[in-house]
């Protein structure tokens, strides 16, 4: 197959950054929301308890809230400098992705991967990269300027063709 596009981007510290706080900007909004409805849900809970005097499942409502808001609060925070710290940022992997008219490969020093295209989750553009997330929280990075084979406004229409509702 003829390769359409290839991008070879190197994952630093920089773009880590940048794609957290896209990431951030995008996803917050939901995240926080979602917190806030299931707070109001357990406290509601642990307020029948109480006043129907189940003190112990009241008090259960209350430990399970102190656990809620320590995952959510402290989880994004352990997970972001997990990623920071991870070989892949700090040896500065670098990822070669190459589009074919079917599928499209990521090569690295580690893995070679062939991945259909709707298994992407989400395609966003920024003004320096191209995010192709898998899921919600694991994206690939694309450095626009850093392609070897197409250019970034071609990349872009061809995969707004692919992906039209995903983009």
């Amino acid at each position: 197959m003829e390769k359409l596009f290839e991008n070879t981007t190197t994952y630093n510290i920089d773009v880590y950054k940048e794609f957290v706080n896209f990431h951030n900007k995008k996803y917050n909004m939901k995240y926080n929301l979602y917190t806030l409805f299931m707070l109001f849900l357990i406290i509601f809970c642990m307020v029948l308890q109480f006043r129907y005097a189940n003190i112990f499942l009241g008090i259960c409502f209350v430990f399970i809230m102190g656990i809620f808001l320590f995952w959510r609060v402290f989880h994004p925070t352990f997970f972001v400098k997990k990623e920071a710290s991870s070989s892949k940022v700090k040896n500065q992997m670098k990822n070669t992705y190459s589009f074919y008219d079917k599928y499209m490969t990521i090569k690295n020093s580690k893995d070679n991967i062939k991945l259909n295209y709707y298994k992407l989750y989400k395609v966003f553009e920024t003004e320096n990269y191209f995010y192709l997330y898998i899921n919600k929280n694991y994206s690939f990075v694309l450095a626009k300027d850093t392609f070897s084979v197409g250019d970034p406004n071609e990349f872009y229409k061809f995969m707004k063709k692919k992906l039209w509702y995903k983009i």
